[in-house]
């Protein structure tokens, strides 16, 4: 218990300065000869300035109140992972700027199960909810993890849609787990925080959110994930901090194509044109993730069996067909055929969505659909 004490000190620092510290309590002997070194000692450690001494002997404290706090962290349903653990995830190993240790309420990522993080704009377009919700509903039938950060927009509604799915999702947060950022989604949080689900953070609880702490957890999850899925970006845009970790790292970094009109796209047009796959459908990401013959990919239990399994040409709703067929030359609009076909419109865009991925809609003006047949 003692040595772990001691590694949950050194996480503490890891707000300073993160992804340094594996290597700075490896120079130095291990976090507890850190924690014993004097500010003069520890200007000796390479790598160890005077400025950093100053910040670790400053946030040094009774190793006996270390250990209260700590204790009562667990008793808050808060565990903490050494990186040096058997349990810490696998996939983060071998990243750049490792983190020396997480905190978890809930689980981890389950190692051997597929992942994707999906990532998007915050203010994002009523395309952008569609495409978050389907393909991460989709993912999760077919068993694979959603990674993203809670955020406002499409990461929370990436993995509101995969728990409604039945499936598994992680939040890395950019503060403690113990405090719900963005407020609004409390409920998503509450969610994550069980049943399998988790939040994870490298940042110690009661840190608060600021901007400057949302970049660095970026990278965690492009760590965490084997496919990163973007959803909507502008050309300059947060998202494309994680899009660079990830391609640091060799994950695969997909995109849902967008119109060239929408500043919403444009990012996402970019990094086509830089060499990420286009997400055209569930099974071209499932493609990607196919190689791993390791990773499992069932269903999850309790939820009904996908009627559409990866490498399916079927279209996700059985109204698909009855949708093509009434489009024609003239314009129709999403809500015309919602009533018409007495479908909720959300399935009916879903619908048009894919039709439109297959090549058998257009989208002549903005919620108005036609039959791609009559294009010229």
């Amino acid at each position: 218990m003692e040595d772990r004490i001691y590694d949950y000190w050194a996480a503490t620092l890891q707000d300073g300065y993160l992804g340094a510290l594996v290597r700075l309590t490896g120079a130095a002997g291990g976090a507890r000869a850190m924690y014993e070194m004097g500010e003069d000692e520890l200007r000796c450690v390479p790598g160890i300035s005077e400025r950093l001494a100053k910040y670790i002997t400053d946030r040094k404290a009774d190793i006996g109140l270390i250990e209260e706090e700590y204790m009562r962290m667990c008793e808050n349903g808060i565990s903490y992972v050494n990186h040096t653990d058997d349990d810490f995830p696998r996939r983060l190993q071998n990243t750049a700027s490792m983190p020396y240790g997480l905190f978890v309420k809930g689980r981890l990522p389950d190692e051997l199960t597929a992942s994707v993080a999906i990532v998007g704009a915050r203010e994002c377009s009523e395309y952008g909810r569609l495409m978050a919700e389907y393909f991460a509903g989709r993912l999760a039938i077919n068993g694979v993890q959603v990674i993203s950060g809670m955020a406002w927009g499409i990461d929370g509604i990436a993995q509101s849609a995969a728990l409604a799915a039945g499936g598994k999702s992680y939040a890395v947060l950019g503060c403690g787990v113990d405090i719900t950022y963005p407020a609004n989604n409390r409920r998503l949080y509450d969610m994550l925080c069980e049943n399998g689900n988790g939040v994870i953070s490298e940042y110690s609880p009661g840190t608060r959110p600021e901007a400057r702490r949302f970049p660095p957890r970026n990278r965690i999850i492009a760590g965490l994930c084997d496919v990163l899925l973007v959803v909507e970006a502008r050309a300059k845009s947060g998202t494309l901090i994680t899009v660079d970790m990830a391609v640091d790292e060799g994950r695969t970094v997909m995109i849902v194509p967008g119109r060239l009109t929408d500043s919403l796209s444009a990012g996402c047009l970019n990094l086509l044109y830089q060499g990420a796959l286009p997400a055209t459908s569930i099974d071209a990401v499932m493609e990607q993730l196919g190689s791993g013959k390791d990773m499992k990919q069932s269903a999850p239990s309790g939820h009904r069996e996908d009627p559409h399994p990866a490498g399916s040409t079927v279209s996700p709703l059985q109204d698909t067909a009855g949708i093509a067929d009434i489009l024609t030359i003239e314009p129709r609009s999403a809500e015309s055929i919602a009533d018409e076909l007495k479908l909720p419109l959300k399935d009916v865009m879903i619908a048009l969505t894919r039709l439109e991925m297959e090549g058998a809609a257009k989208e002549s003006y903005p919620g108005f659909f036609i039959k791609a047949d009559y294009m010229l």
